[in-house]
């Protein structure tokens, strides 16, 4: 059972503490270690996170909207990098965050897996994604990014506000 999230984690102006309840464990960094249930609670609610890929061996970051099936991140966009390493089953990951305007405090997940493009016109499955690129306005392509591993931490500092 996931725990229960009291506010909207793209909220950023509320603190992280309302955001996350991590499980008992610290990192050998003193980072509160979010469990799975945790990670697929803040993946859930959606929205806007970044994606990581190798490009010609070298890394690239792009900001995707997305959305989650189950275990898997979907997203949509159009022809390039993202596609073709969708259509060669590249290694990628997906990391989103929040953070305490006011207080020292936040959380960050990762999600890696193997990206999928999608067949085209896959029925009711392309037209419930909710989500479009933002750049451009030609045609686009359904990605699916298959979870694998998944990581989340989170820290508050009550002592060090700000």
């Amino acid at each position: 059972m996931a725990p229960p999230i009291d506010s909207d984690p793209s909220d950023m102006s509320r603190p992280a503490r309302s955001v996350a309840r991590p499980t008992p464990g610290v990192d050998r960094r003193g980072l509160d270690i979010l469990d799975e249930a945790a990670c697929l609670a803040l993946l859930a609610v959606g929205g806007i996170g970044r994606l990581g890929l190798s490009v010609g061996s070298l890394p690239v970051i792009f900001p995707v909207n997305y959305a989650v099936e189950g275990r898997s991140i979907v997203f949509r966009s159009e022809p390039g990098a993202t596609t073709d390493a969708a259509a060669h089953r590249s290694v990628a990951c997906l990391q989103i965050d929040g953070f305490g305007r006011f207080e020292p405090s936040g959380w960050s997940v990762l999600a890696t897996g193997r990206l999928e493009l999608l067949p085209p016109g896959r029925g009711e499955h392309d037209a419930h994604v909710p989500v479009v690129p933002w750049a451009g306005s030609g045609e686009s392509r359904l990605i699916e990014l298959p979870i694998e591993l998944l990581s989340g931490r989170s820290i508050l500092h009550p002592d060090r506000g700000v």
